[in-house]
C-alpha cells in the first residue's frame, strides 16, 4: 500500500520464520479498514463561562476541526448546538452557520429555568455516521433562585464502583503484568490506597488512586493462582477480585516517557513459544482510518521471552493513538497512548499596554513552537481574577486531542492539558491504560473504525415549495437583492420546487420569480412555503446518569449563596442610536477598493482589484482573452504560450530552475485560491477541478528538466481559456508579487469565481417578484452585550463577566488587541483563551494579570 512502511522484525529475537507476508496485512487488514474512509470531524465549542444565572445569554465560538491534523474544517457549514436540561431533553437550539472551521452564536436563558446542570451539544449531520456518542458535550450551571432544584429529603450512601484494566486488555501467567485500577464513589473518580493480594493473603504490590481515581500497579502473575484488589476509599475497604489469567498468549507494555520514541516491550511465558512458530504476528498504530505504521513479526528463537521495541512518535498523529497487537491477522490486544508532538506546541503571550481613560489595552501573540508568529482565529473571555462563575471542563485541546477517542464520560477532561503541576502527562497515561479493551474480531474492528455512510453533509438549507400555476415553460428562480439570479429550480406534475444548498438566515427575505431563456421575469403569485417537521430528540443517552446523584449535594451549594450577594443582573432591551449622515451612493471603484482587505490578502495594498461588470463580460470571453488585452500573454518562438506580468529579467540566483522563455519568472495564478500555475521549485499538485497536475519536491533545487514548468503553464492556460468572464466575479493581480516571498516575484494572480447561476435581469425597478420570509435557516449570532449588572462590591463582582470576544484574528505578526472596561473594585483579570490556526496548531491559555505567568 502506497506510503505505508513495513519492517521485518525479529520478535524476541527468533531463528524460525513464521508463513506470512506483507501482502497478508495489506489485503485483510489495512484495505478494509480504509476502503471508503469517511471524512471526520470534531467540535469544540467555547462558551464565555461556565456557571449563569438566568435572563444571561450564554456566548459561544464553535470549532471545527479536520480529525487528522486538527485543521479547520472545509466541509462544514451547519453544526447544530442545543441546549439539554440534566436529562438530555432539548430546551433550545441553534443553527450555526460554521466558515472557515469557525462559528457563533448565543442562547438567552428563559427565567423559568430550574437551577441544576445543564449541557451545551454541538454536532454536524455527517457526525451521526460514526455513532449516538459521536457529539461534542459540555457540563455548564444554571442558577435561579426563584425555582431552585428540587432537594431530596434522604441520607446519601456513597456507591462504590472499582474496575480492573489489565494493559493491552488480559493478564497472562508467568510473566510482570501491568493493571490499571479506577474508583468512582457515585460516579466520579475518588483517591485511594491499597494493595494487590494473592490467594494466602500477601501483598504482591502496592497501589496509589490519584485524586481523579485511577492507578496501577504491576506484578507477577504466578501460575494456578488468584488475586484480589484491596484498597481503603474514604475510611472503607473495598475488594474486588483480579480476573483470571491466561495460560498461553501475548501481550504487551507501553513506556511512553520519551519525547520522540515510544517503548513497546512484547511478553509471553514460555508455555506459548513452540505455538508463535506457527503464527502470524503483526503491530498496526492508527487513530481511526488513518494508520501510521504497519510492522510484521517474525520468530527465530526458542526461549527469550520478552523483547523491546522502539518507534517514531513523528509518523505518529497529535494526540491519541492507537496500538493493535493481531496473530493470525485477528487482534488479541490493544493500548490507548498519547503523543504530544513537539512541532505542535503552542504559545500565547499577553501584554498590558496602557490605561486610557475607562480602557486598559492588552496585546495577545500567538506563536509556535519554533516563536515563530501564527495567524490564530481566537475567541477570549475575560472574567475576575477570582471568578465565580467559570470552572473549566473542557478546552480546544482537550475536545480536539483527546475527548472523541475515549468512550464514556472524562472527568475533567481540560486538566491533562493546563502544565500546572507536572503530573498532567502522567495521569494522562493513566486515562488512557483505563480506557481498558474489549475484545473483538477483525470484522467488528472493521465496521467500528469505517461505518458506512448513512447521512451526508448538509450546506445550508432547503426551501421547498408549491405554487398552483406555472406559466408554460418556465422555471422559479432565487434572485438577490439586485435581480440577480442565485439559483433555480424545475417544476414537478404537482407544481412542486425545491432549492438546495441555500445560506440565508431565518427571517430573511428571499425573492422568487419566474424565469425563462431570453424572456423577462414574471411575478409569481400564491406560492406557499413548506416548513421543515420539528424533530425533537431526547439525548438521555449522552448523560452520565451518575451525575443526577449530585443533585442534592449541587442543590445545597446553590441554595446556600445568599442571593442579596449576588450582583443583580437586568435583561435590556438593546438599542442604539447612530449619527444621522448623508451617504453618497457607492460606485464600482468604491467596491473594488477592499477586495483585497476584505480577503485578508497579504500586502492587499499591491493588489489592483476588477470587480468583473456586464460591460466586461461582453467584451471578453474567457479570461484568458482579458489577460491577453492586458498584455500578460506572450508566445515564445516555439509557438509556447505562457503569462508573464513584468519585464525584468529573473535573477540566476532566485532558485527558479525554469524561467520564462523570455528569462521572466512566471507568475503564481490561483482560481479560488487553488494554484493553476506556479514557479516550478513550488508544489502545484491539483487544479481546482481536484485533477493531479504534478508534484515536486519544494526546497529550491533545481529540477532535472524544463518538462515540469510546460505541463503545469499548458494545463493552467488551458483552464483560463475555458473559464468564462461570466463566470467570475473578481480578479485580484499583484504585478509586483509583494507578499508572496521568493515564490511571488513573477507576480500573483487570483481569480474568485461566482457562486450558482449568473444571469443578469435588469427590470430592478419593477416589481416582477414575490418576497416571502423564511422559517428555515441558519440563527443569526447577536453582538455580544455585557449585561447590566448592579456591582456594588469586590465579592459580587467575582460573580460577573467583564468582556467577550467570540471572534479574534491575529495579523501576520501573531498578535491581536483588546482593550477592556476598568471598574472601581478591580482591575485583576483571567484571560480564557481558545483558537487555532490554519495548519491545525491549537492554542489554549488561562492567564491572570495578578500572576507572574512567565
Amino acid at each position: 500500500m502506497r506510503g505505508l512502511k513495513f519492517i521485518l522484525l525479529g520478535l524476541f529475537s527468533l531463528s524460525s520464520i513464521a508463513s506470512f507476508s506483507q501482502e497478508d496485512i495489506t489485503t485483510v487488514i489495512i484495505e478494509p479498514l480504509q476502503k471508503e474512509a469517511l471524512y471526520r470531524e470534531k467540535v469544540f465549542i467555547h462558551t464565555n463561562k461556565t456557571k449563569y444565572f438566568v435572563n444571561e445569554n450564554i456566548w459561544f465560538t464553535v470549532y471545527v476541526a479536520n480529525d487528522f491534523n486538527d485543521t479547520p474544517s472545509e466541509y462544514t457549514t451547519n453544526l447544530n448546538v442545543n441546549l439539554l436540561d440534566e436529562s438530555g431533553k432539548v430546551i433550545a437550539s441553534k443553527n450555526t452557520f460554521i466558515q472557515d472551521g469557525t462559528g457563533f452564536g448565543d442562547f438567552l436563558l428563559d427565567s423559568k429555568l430550574t437551577s441544576g446542570k445543564y449541557y451545551i451539544q454541538g454536532f454536524t449531520n455527517f457526525m451521526k455516521n460514526f455513532g449516538k456518542e459521536n457529539v461534542y458535550i459540555q457540563e455548564i450551571d444554571i442558577i435561579n433562585h426563584e425555582k431552585k432544584g428540587q432537594i431530596e429529603d434522604k441520607e446519601i450512601v456513597n456507591k462504590y464502583d472499582i474496575q480492573v484494566f489489565p494493559e493491552s486488555g488480559y493478564l497472562l501467567e508467568g510473566v510482570q503484568n501491568s493493571l490499571g485500577i479506577k474508583v468512582l464513589v457515585n460516579g466520579k473518580g475518588g483517591a485511594f490506597t491499597g494493595s494487590i493480594k494473592n490467594s494466602k493473603g500477601e501483598e504482591v504490590s502496592a497501589v496509589t488512586g490519584n485524586f481523579l481515581g485511577m492507578g496501577k500497579s504491576n506484578f507477577y502473575y504466578d501460575a494456578n493462582e488468584n488475586y484480589t484488589v484491596e484498597l481503603k476509599i474514604n475510611n472503607t475497604l473495598q475488594r474486588i477480585d483480579v480476573p483470571n489469567a491466561q495460560k498461553e498468549g501475548v501481550v504487551f507494555e507501553i513506556d511512553n516517557e520519551d519525547e520522540q520514541k515510544l517503548k513497546l516491550t512484547l511478553k509471553t511465558n514460555t508455555e506459548t513459544l513452540p505455538i508463535l512458530k506457527t503464527d502470524s504476528f503483526s503491530i498496526i498504530f492508527y487513530r481511526n482510518n488513518h494508520i501510521s505504521e504497519a510492522v510484521t513479526l517474525t520468530i527465530n528463537n526458542d526461549s527469550k521471552t520478552s523483547q523491546d521495541f522502539l518507534f517514531d512518535k513523528q509518523k505518529m498523529l497529535h494526540g491519541v493513538n492507537t496500538v493493535t497487537l493481531f496473530r493470525n491477522n485477528e487482534p488479541i490486544a490493544e493500548r490507548k497512548f498519547f503523543v504530544d508532538k513537539p512541532n505542535k506546541k503552542a504559545i500565547v503571550f499577553v501584554e498590558k499596554l496602557d490605561i486610557q481613560n475607562d480602557s486598559i489595552t492588552f496585546k495577545f501573540k500567538t506563536v509556535n513552537s519554533r516563536m515563530s508568529p501564527k495567524v490564530t482565529q481566537l475567541s477570549i473571555s475575560t472574567l475576575p481574577s477570582e471568578s465565580k462563575v467559570f470552572k473549566e471542563k473542557q478546552n480546544i485541546k482537550s475536545a480536539f486531542l483527546l475527548s472523541p477517542y475515549l468512550k464514556g464520560t472524562i472527568e475533567r477532561p481540560s486538566y491533562y492539558f493546563n502544565n500546572t503541576n507536572g503530573k498532567e502527562k502522567e495521569f494522562l497515561d493513566l486515562l488512557l491504560l483505563n480506557q481498558g479493551w474489549s475484545s473483538y474480531n477483525l470484522s467488528e474492528m472493521i465496521v467500528s473504525v469505517n461505518p458506512k455512510k448513512e447521512y451526508d453533509f448538509e450546506s445550508g438549507f432547503g426551501i421547498k415549495g408549491s405554487i398552483k400555476k406555472v406559466p408554460k415553460g418556465y422555471d422559479i428562480g432565487l434572485l438577490s437583492k439586485k435581480n440577480r439570479l442565485k439559483t433555480f429550480s424545475k417544476f414537478n406534475e404537482k407544481n412542486e420546487f425545491f432549492f438546495e444548498n441555500i445560506y440565508a438566515y431565518k427571517n430573511d427575505t428571499v425573492r422568487l420569480g419566474f424565469i425563462k431563456k431570453g424572456e423577462e421575469l414574471i411575478k409569481p403569485n400564491n406560492i406557499i412555503l413548506k416548513k421543515n417537521k420539528l424533530q425533537i430528540q431526547d439525548y438521555n443517552y449522552l448523560i452520565n446518569n451518575s451525575f443526577k446523584q449530585y443533585m442534592t449535594e449541587y442543590n445545597q451549594v446553590i441554595n446556600g449563596v445568599d442571593s442579596n450577594f449576588l450582583p443583580e443582573v437586568e435583561q435590556l432591551d438593546v438599542v442604539r442610536l447612530k449619527d444621522v449622515k448623508r451617504k453618497r451612493k457607492e460606485t464600482i471603484y468604491d467596491k473594488e477598493a477592499n477586495i483585497a482587505v476584505k480577503k485578508n490578502e497579504v500586502a492587499a495594498s499591491f493588489y489592483k482589484n476588477k470587480k468583473v461588470t456586464k460591460q466586461m463580460e461582453g467584451t471578453f470571453e474567457t479570461v484568458f482573452d482579458y489577460f491577453r488585452f492586458l498584455g500578460f500573454v506572450r508566445t515564445s518562438t516555439h509557438g509556447n504560450i505562457y503569462l508573464s506580468l513584468r519585464n525584468v529579467s529573473g535573477s540566476l540566483f532566485t532558485g527558479v530552475s525554469n524561467l520564462n522563455p523570455d528569462g521572466t519568472h512566471p507568475p503564481k495564478v490561483y482560481i479560488d485560491n487553488n494554484s493553476i500555475m506556479a514557479a516550478n521549485y513550488e508544489s502545484v499538485q491539483n487544479d481546482l477541478f481536484g485533477n493531479t497536475i504534478s508534484t515536486v519536491n519544494s526546497g529550491g533545487g533545481k529540477q532535472s528538466t524544463g518538462q515540469f514548468s510546460s505541463n503545469v503553464t499548458n494545463q493552467g492556460i488551458e483552464l483560463l481559456k475555458s473559464l468564462y468572464m461570466t463566470e467570475v466575479d473578481e480578479i485580484l493581480i499583484n504585478r509586483l508579487g509583494a507578499g508572496g516571498g521568493a515564490t511571488g516575484m513573477g507576480g500573483i494572480i487570483k481569480i474568485y469565481r461566482k457562486k450558482g447561476n449568473h444571469q443578469y435581469y435588469e427590470q430592478q425597478t419593477q416589481n416582477l417578484y414575490e418576497s416571502l420570509v423564511l422559517s428555515a435557516g441558519f440563527d443569526r449570532a447577536k453582538e455580544y452585550y455585557k449585561p447590566l449588572y448592579n456591582i456594588y462590591s469586590q465579592s459580587a463582582l467575582k460573580w460577573t463577566e467583564i468582556d467577550w470576544k467570540n471572534s479574534l484574528k491575529t495579523n501576520e505578526k501573531g498578535e491581536a488587541f483588546i482593550k477592556i472596561p476598568v471598574n472601581k473594585f478591580s482591575n485583576e483579570f483571567q484571560f480564557v483563551i481558545n483558537g487555532f490556526s490554519d495548519d491545525g496548531i491549537l492554542f489554549h491559555y488561562i492567564y491572570k494579570t495578578s500572576e507572574d505567568n512567565f
